[in-house]
């Protein structure tokens, strides 16, 4: 019997039914498979006997695959006698025709490099047993890595325990140990700083003389950890400064969030100022949208009686959208 390739209609293999007479073998069934092609190596074969109800019945196999020398399946004897057969002529050899699927796998010296067909069904109780398994690996890896500390919890032990710093950022109280590294990789302006002609190149220090001690602390503590603590509406206003003035514009959202949540017609004017001073369009449409939902209470608050001295412009823009 000739079989041919799915893919282009050429003949692949060749296989033959063999039957041994003997008095000992009792007519075993031998089946013997040929590779049409030279290099093709048959590594593993598969036999199931086909009863009349179409049921498959495993009846043979074989494989080489883990051997060292690559050598071909060739002759592969059926669990089943001729005897056999017969005895159960009607279940086994329905309209006398014999019915043998082979599953074969081949190889080029490659394993599975071409596979002609590939039928494959798990049960799904064993489905179930398997993702059940490794849902419980995978938790408990989960647990396992949590249990670790992240790199912004290990930076931040840096900033805490201020090993190895080089470098010291002072206000005109206070001096705090820092990293270069940390710094220039967290602010494009500290950068430029320490890496282009400026004094700070050469310098062990860095002034920021418009911050307070509290500002500069949690200014740090963000660079470092990616978080800010306590935040109160004074230390936001002022970090916002900060964040704009060093172009750290995640702490920058981080305070606009902030005091967009905290807003009251007493600071509507307040928040306002600041949006305005820095250039900043969306926090300053979003106040001025508070300001017109509100706008009775911003509008007889004393804040905004002093914001109408101070800046008339701003105001009067303010009021011109009501």
């Amino acid at each position: 019997m000739e079989v041919r390739s799915h893919s282009n209609g050429e003949h692949f293999i060749s296989s033959s039914l063999l039957f041994t007479d003997c008095v000992r073998c009792e007519g075993n069934i031998v089946i013997e498979i040929l590779p049409s092609d030279a290099d093709q190596i048959l590594r593993k074969c598969d036999l199931y006997l086909l009863d009349g109800s179409g049921n498959s019945v495993e009846c043979g196999k074989a494989g080489n695959r883990y051997d060292n020398e690559l050598k071909n399946i060739t002759t592969l004897p059926l669990s089943l006698t001729r005897s056999a057969l017969l005895d159960r002529k009607s279940e086994y050899l329905p309209d006398d025709t014999f019915s043998l699927r082979c599953i074969c796998t081949f190889s080029r010296g490659l394993e599975f490099q071409t596979i002609e067909e590939v039928f494959h069904e798990v049960p799904l109780a064993v489905k179930q047993k398997y993702n059940d398994a490794l849902r419980k690996n995978a938790c408990q890896a989960s647990k396992k890595i949590s249990s670790f500390a992240s790199v912004a919890e290990d930076i931040k032990t840096l900033y805490i325990s201020r090993c190895l710093t080089d470098v010291q950022v002072k206000t005109k109280t206070k001096s705090f140990p820092a990293h270069r590294i940390v710094l220039c990789a967290r602010s494009p302006v500290f950068k430029r700083m320490m890496t282009s002609d400026m004094k700070e190149r050469n310098s062990d220090s860095i002034e920021v003389d418009d911050l307070g001690d509290d500002v500069l602390q949690q200014l740090l503590l963000f660079l470092y950890s990616d978080t800010v603590e306590k935040l109160e509406w004074e230390i936001a206003t002022q970090l916002y400064y900060a964040a704009d003035k060093y172009e750290i514009g995640k702490l920058k959202a981080v305070c606009s969030s902030f005091l967009l949540e905290n807003l009251s017609p007493t600071t509507a004017g307040e928040l306002l100022l600041l949006a305005d001073t820095h250039s900043d369009g969306d926090l300053k449409k979003s106040v001025r949208d508070f300001i017109l939902e509100h706008e009775d209470q911003v509008f007889g608050s004393e804040e905004w009686e002093k914001l109408m001295e101070t800046n008339p412009v701003l105001v009067m823009k303010a009021m011109h959208l009501k």
